[in-house]
């Protein structure tokens, strides 16, 4: 297990402070990932079960029932718990010692009795404003060594009521990971026993954006039943068996004046933001830049194969690259089919030089398929139909330049390039000189 940072002290009147984990957490049952988070260790050191000061024990626990009834825990718990909180979620780890091992109650009803199982119990008091009972800020979360699982929610209509000690709704909708985990069997008993249950609370399934230094009350209980409940029909004789405390030593806890304040402490950096809708929009932003970059990589290196491929103008037969302004071949007798198509072609080039001419075009002016234009170019100048236009421009240019009609840029622009780079190295290829070394050459000429 890596190093682990934590805060551990005795519950007082000092806020709690639960730091921020950096380090993701999954709701596995393993501990390996938990690096910071604050620890507390409490154990079941009751003689009888207890309330709160001023407050009558709920159900039939009260002050005149006869305690010998009670059946006494066959051993102690020991409850050591982490907490820690994220972007995302508030994070809970429990690590209960318990040699007796139950959980028989199903977790069917409105009102789940998986409480008599063993397991943990949750209570969050979202505002931190609750007084004496539960009201809708306020949230019970049970979870049992048997992987079940109940959620409650304070009702505030229901604390008008005389008859309700405990006003508050199962069935809520509230989205929350746990995993349970344990050592030994379920319904029986072993020296080594303890059972890990792992919680993930969303801050958002809880109506909360969270933040440094935000306030909270936390209740912390373990549910510890020693006996089988087998042969036991009423919930009264159940109940007798079940033996609950929480981390300030109370049996009957739930109520909010007894919850611990806690604040939230540290903050995410950059990285830890990067989660949840934030995740996606950086992930789409991330795709599509590396599509951008991909599509640019691609196009530089389509652009550097034509440039490769791009003939040098000595190699080049005078018949084979025409253009108006130098017409070398004044009628068509001499010409065979292929010349008499790349003169038209040509001629096409040179009358729309400043138009951006692709082969698709100069086929369809043709009147020729793409493949048939490509077979003539290849034929004729071992090169693409694409070069070919390249070439009657680049041949423009040149005189373009030679007769000081524009600068470099201007010159490109002049003959349907948007970038004069591309140009530049285009003219170089062809005649062997960049548009810059070609003007030089023509003033000491």
């Amino acid at each position: 297990m890596p190093v682990m940072a934590y805060a551990s002290t005795q519950l007082d009147s000092t806020i709690i402070e639960i730091p921020f984990s950096h380090n993701p957490i999954t709701i596995d049952g393993v501990t390996d990932e938990w690096t910071t988070f604050y620890k507390t260790e409490f154990s079941d050191t009751l003689q009888k079960l207890s309330y709160a000061p001023g407050r009558i024990m709920m159900a039939f626990y009260d002050e005149t029932y006869d305690y010998t009834l009670t059946w006494g825990p066959l051993s102690r718990n020991n409850v050591e718990v982490w907490i820690c909180w994220d972007v995302l979620n508030l994070y809970f780890l429990f690590q209960v010692g318990d040699q007796h091992l139950y959980a028989q109650m199903a977790d069917l009803g409105k009102y789940s009795d998986i409480h008599l199982n063993d397991g943990i119990e949750i209570y969050i008091d979202s505002k931190a404003d609750s007084k004496k009972m539960m009201d809708i800020n306020d949230y019970q979360f049970t979870v049992d060594v048997g992987g079940r699982s109940i959620v409650f929610r304070g009702d505030r209509d229901l604390i008008e009521s005389d008859t309700m000690v405990a006003p508050k709704e199962s069935g809520q909708n509230v989205y929350f990971e746990y995993e349970t985990a344990y050592s030994g069997s379920l319904n029986d008993t072993l020296t080594d026993n303890y059972f890990v249950i792992e919680v993930a609370i969303p801050f958002a399934a809880i109506g909360l954006k969270p933040e440094t230094g935000m306030h909270l009350l936390l209740d912390i209980g373990n549910n510890d039943m020693d006996y089988s409940l087998d042969g036991v029909n009423s919930y009264d004789e159940k109940a007798k068996r079940y033996w609950p405390f929480n981390w300030t030593g109370i049996s009957d806890f739930g109520y909010p004046e007894t919850w611990v304040p806690v604040r939230l402490t540290g903050s995410p950096n950059w990285m830890d933001n990067f989660s949840g809708n934030k995740a996606r929009r950086w992930f789409t932003v991330y795709l599509m830049s590396l599509l951008v970059s991909m599509l640019i990589i691609f196009l530089l290196i389509f652009r550097m194969r034509r440039i490769r491929k791009m003939p040098l103008k000595q190699e080049m037969a005078s018949s084979k690259v025409l253009f108006v302004e130098k017409q070398e071949i004044s009628t068509s007798s001499d010409m065979t089919a292929n010349e008499e198509m790349l003169k038209k072609a040509s001629e096409f080039i040179t009358e729309n030089a400043g138009e951006n001419i692709n082969s698709e075009m100069l086929a369809r002016e043709l009147g020729v398929s793409i493949r048939k234009l490509q077979r003539i170019t290849h034929e004729e100048i071992s090169s693409t139909p694409t070069n070919f236009i390249y070439m009657v421009k680049l041949n423009l240019a040149s005189d373009f330049l030679k007769f000081k009609k524009g600068n470099v840029s201007e010159t490109a622009y002049e003959f349907g390039f948007s970038d004069p780079g591309y140009f530049s190295k285009l003219f170089k290829k062809h005649f062997g000189l960049s548009p810059v070394e070609f003007l030089e050459k023509q003033e000491k000429v």
